[in-house]
């Protein structure tokens, strides 16, 4: 499963695997999914383009470790991978380790970087409402080249201390940085962390105001002080199970176990350290056949052996499906009106300028200045928002007007010499109110290869776009609505290239009247 999770982001990643839409290497990532969270229940608001999907990975991840074990970081993480294949290099050229032991004081020390390091990213992303983790996560700055959105020197050092520390002690970044592992060791004492969330949220039914970076605070030092002087958690269902009798107690499975986790200091049954991420490299290297997977009493049975790969597999297929299901708005807001009852919902899609949080907070800030608008969510994902308006104020119409910017795009260069003049036709169309449309149609109608020249759109229902074009062409509706009515266009990505956009515009008519503008005219109101 390791290898085949490192194939298919390579696969992707080089478009070996061509894709209609940018590969993004956090899609699945229950990190940004968990941090997209705590900013939603903070701040009532999505981080970045985060949505639904990486929240219920995370919302997985933390299921699986609650009930199971750190199934992701044994099976999937690819960081995780990255170490093994190391520690095998190392092995290989026969360099020495450092050896540091589970519960020694350097351990215990260590142990509380990746708790500090968690709220320093939680805190930075529900502040800022962008995934800080980007900055310090040695995957996103692989995957993207070191050229996504990070800090270059902290993605740097991180890349560093992932490769020299792997090199010099085992599982270096799992033990010791990673700010998943650290919640993924504390939600193995979920009992203990549901128990401080109750007090939080009791105290703030009861009027006690404590700012949220308090409960952060104490998640975090609750979870250090469990994962140090309580190493065994007991409420998981699955674990490694030990039967002392073929057991020999040669080490043999210490060794191989890449945590180094004592195996022999367990007694007949259940083998819970909070290291432990099911990973079965302990049970594949016993030669007695002293260890496999179970609930609680040891079996010699080798069926048991497919049960954690097989929980992964449904795990994230049900995560990805209730992700796809479910939306979750970036933004959920109301302003300025407390009985909200009477309140009408009006939906807008088609928003493509809206792709992450800044720009739909930039949205919000447009529908605050419309008498009568009092709310907004924004679904980043769909570029779609859902506007809450007093009828008895504003219409949709209104709102429309209010919200649509005029545009212009200049299709192809004009030269006023050698064509003094440009015949100008109005169509009529809908699904087109964002200003990322009309560059959108520009494309389509450079497409073609006649001599469209600009657009010019002006609001109306349905909106007016005016086509400047050669005068000599001379289309009629059904070709002006087989280009408009397009199911996509491929138009030139950043950092060269070209990406597909999907459109759903609709053809309404094409008005009668045909007028001829002067091509130095139309140059003078260009941008």
């Amino acid at each position: 499963m390791q290898w085949g999770v490192l194939a298919a982001l390579v696969a992707f990643l080089t478009g070996l695997i061509p894709s209609s839409k940018p590969v993004d290497p956090e899609a699945y990532c229950p990190m940004g999914g968990l941090q997209a969270l705590a900013t939603y229940l903070a701040n009532g608001s999505l981080p970045c383009s985060m949505t639904s999907l990486q929240i219920m990975m995370g919302a997985v991840l933390l299921a699986s470790v609650m009930l199971l074990s750190k199934l992701f970081c044994g099976y999937i993480c690819p960081v995780g991978t990255i170490q093994d294949l190391i520690v095998k290099f190392r092995t290989k050229i026969r360099m020495k380790s450092i050896k540091i032991g589970n519960g020694s004081v350097a351990d215990k020390a260590l142990r509380i970087v990746k708790y500090v390091i968690l709220f320093w990213v939680f805190y930075m992303t529900v502040e800022a409402s962008e995934l800080f983790c980007k900055n310090i996560d040695p995957y996103y700055a692989i995957t993207t080249g070191f050229q996504g959105e990070l800090t270059l020197w902290m993605s740097i050092v991180s890349v560093c201390l992932l490769i020299v520390g792997s090199l010099a002690i085992d599982m270096f970044w799992c033990r010791y940085l990673c700010p998943l592992g650290a919640i993924s060791n504390s939600f193995k004492f979920w009992a203990w962390i549901l128990g401080l969330f109750a007090i939080y949220f009791v105290a703030d039914i009861l009027g006690a105001d404590i700012p949220w970076f308090y409960l952060l605070g104490a998640f975090c030092l609750l979870g250090y002080l469990l994962e140090i002087f309580n190493s065994r958690p007991s409420l998981q269902i699955l674990h490694v199970t030990k039967n002392e009798i073929p057991c020999n107690k040669c080490g043999v499975c210490v060794r191989n176990c890449p945590y180094h986790i004592d195996l022999r200091s367990f007694h007949n049954g259940k083998v819970n350290h909070v290291d432990c991420t099911l990973c079965g490299e302990c049970i594949a290297s016993c030669h007695n056949a002293a260890l496999t997977f179970g609930t609680s009493k040891p079996t010699r049975s080798k069926a048991w052996r497919a049960v954690p790969p097989v929980l992964v597999i449904i795990l994230i297929a049900l995560g990805i499906w209730v992700g796809n299901q479910t939306e979750i708005p970036t933004i959920d807001m109301k302003w300025e009106m407390e009985d909200v009852s009477h309140l009408q919902t009006m939906e807008v899609e088609g928003l493509r300028s809206i792709k992450c949080y800044g720009s739909a907070m930039t949205f919000k800030s447009r529908l605050q200045e419309i008498e009568g608008v009092h709310g907004v969510q924004v679904y980043v994902k769909r570029h779609a928002a859902h506007i809450f308006y007093d009828p008895f104020t504003t219409t949709q119409e209104d709102i429309l007007k209010e919200i649509y910017i005029p545009s212009r795009f200049r299709i192809q260069r004009m030269d006023a010499e050698a064509m003094p003049q440009l015949k100008c036709v109005t169509i009529r169309t809908e699904g087109m109110y964002d200003k990322t449309d009309i560059m959108y149609l520009g494309f389509l109608l450079y497409q073609t290869g006649y001599g469209f020249y600009a657009l010019e759109t002006e609001f109306s229902c349905p909106l007016i776009v005016r086509v400047y074009m050669d005068p000599a062409l001379d289309f009629d509706e059904e070709w002006f609505e087989n280009v408009v009515e397009k199911d996509e266009v491929t138009v030139p990505a950043k950092g060269g290239g070209t990406r597909t956009v999907s459109l759903d515009y609709t053809f309404v008519r094409t008005e009668e009247e045909v007028s001829y503008i002067s091509t130095e005219e139309l140059l003078s109101r260009l941008p």
